[in-house]
């Protein structure tokens, strides 16, 4: 089977802490997945992650890790507060 070129996009809004999130979360964003791409950006407090994988399985591989450090991120902050 070969291998396609997927992409997933995803939205968050935390509130008032998404720029905390985001801030966060940008020294992860400049490691590098093999065999994909991550972006994160901040519009108007929503966080956008946009990640290109090639194939299904390394998509649901990178996006797992992103779901979980945006969720540790988000549960930090609420519990420490934001900056």
């Amino acid at each position: 089977m070969p291998n396609t070129t997927n992409t997933a996009e995803i939205q968050f809004n935390f509130g008032s802490n998404t720029p905390t999130i985001y801030r966060a979360l940008l020294p992860e964003a400049a490691a590098t997945f093999p065999k994909s791409q991550v972006t994160i950006s901040l519009e108007n407090k929503t966080l956008h992650l946009s990640v290109t994988a090639d194939g299904i399985a390394t998509l649901r591989a990178v996006l797992n890790t992103w779901l979980r450090l945006i969720k540790v991120a988000h549960e930090t902050v609420e519990i420490c507060g934001h900056e």
